[in-house]
């Protein structure tokens, strides 16, 4: 599906799958496309509770050869900004149009793996008035991976991390407390920098008495699809119980 996004200046694509259960945001990996849930198995993956009316998929395109992975642009302060325009995409435009038309009685879960999981995660900590929850394998958690040493209020915004770390609302942490968080990352190969990040992640939610589930698999599985569809066919069943 197509429609045109006020906040990015351009076209923007998506899919549903399904309609009833639990939402679920899922944002794909680096540079790919709303249509990566189908072609790598994420859908297959679910089919049984997508099928059975527990849960369904909103897949969402990205921006990200123009955004935080645009490595190629020296320009930090804009791909910053182009990445908050596309937080803001989400957030205030395809969120309040889909919950108008699927049933949002059950908050939506976000999704995602690799770059997927830091949008994901990205998207709860800023929203948990949003969203019920963060199901994030493999991922990166602090903005510094994408712009090194830049570093101002948009780069903290979007820092979960960072914005977790300095968080001082007791209201606001009460709130991420009531949320349903599992994080899944491996010794495997090409998983270093994402079980530094995670492990990272892991102290400061541990720090502000957030409730969540971290769970580190061996090096038998690698930053790849096998794994990540192993990791979500063993814990999907935590969000629709």
């Amino acid at each position: 599906m197509k429609w045109y996004s006020y906040s990015l200046n351009r076209d923007m694509e998506y899919m549903v799958y399904g309609s009833k259960g639990v939402p679920f945001f899922y944002f794909p990996t680096q540079y790919k496309r709303f249509y990566e849930a189908y072609d790598e198995g994420v859908i297959a993956t679910l089919s049984y509770y997508i099928e059975a009316g527990k849960m369904f998929v909103i897949a969402v395109d990205n921006i990200d050869c123009e955004s935080l992975s645009n490595f190629a642009s020296w320009d930090k302060k804009k791909r910053l900004e182009r990445q908050e325009e596309y937080y803001n995409y989400i957030t205030t435009e395809l969120y309040l149009s889909l919950a108008k038309e699927y049933d949002f009685t059950q908050k939506p879960v976000c999704l995602g793996m690799s770059f997927g999981a830091y949008q994901a995660m990205n998207m709860l900590i800023r929203r948990p008035d949003l969203f019920s929850g963060v199901f994030a394998m493999s991922g990166i958690y602090k903005i510094t991976y994408f712009i090194s040493d830049y570093y101002d209020e948009l780069a903290f915004l979007n820092c979960p991390i960072d914005s977790i770390k300095l968080l001082k609302d007791e209201s606001y942490i009460n709130l991420l407390r009531s949320k349903k968080i599992v994080v899944v990352v491996s010794s495997g190969a090409f998983e270093e920098e994402s079980l530094k990040e995670t492990t990272a992640l892991e102290t400061v939610m541990r720090e502000k008495q957030i409730p969540a589930e971290f769970y580190y698999w061996t090096d038998n599985y690698p930053h790849d699809w096998p794994s990540w569809k192993i990791y979500l066919d063993y814990y999907i069943k935590n969000f629709l119980i």
